[in-house]
């Protein structure tokens, strides 16, 4: 899977990056929010807890994902910031992950 930015802003008020990005997965099934957390961590040099994947769905028709994703400063940030749902499907996926590993 290949992640490519199409959007990469900085929000000095909210202590935050904000990212829109495509996900070219190839002949792969969609990909699962924990890889693409790993990845968008490993793109930005962040820490995978400060990343939270808002947003990932498929295009109709093609083998591309569209999301929405957003790397915070710090934990204290995210977990005054980040709803709680996304927080549980962001964790939740990632222990799917471990779990099929």
């Amino acid at each position: 899977m290949e992640i490519t930015p199409t959007r990469d802003v900085y929000n000095p008020v909210l202590r935050r990056r904000e990212v829109t990005f495509f996900a070219d997965r190839g002949v792969a099934a969609t990909p699962g929010l924990y890889n693409v957390r790993k990845q968008l961590a490993a793109r930005y040099g962040a820490v995978e807890e400060l990343v939270f994947v808002r947003r990932l769905e498929t295009l109709t028709g093609t083998t591309r994902a569209v999301g929405e994703a957003e790397i915070y400063d710090s934990v204290e940030d995210a977990e005054s910031l980040v709803p709680k749902y996304i927080v549980a499907r962001n964790l939740a996926d990632r222990h799917k992950a471990k779990e099929g590993e």
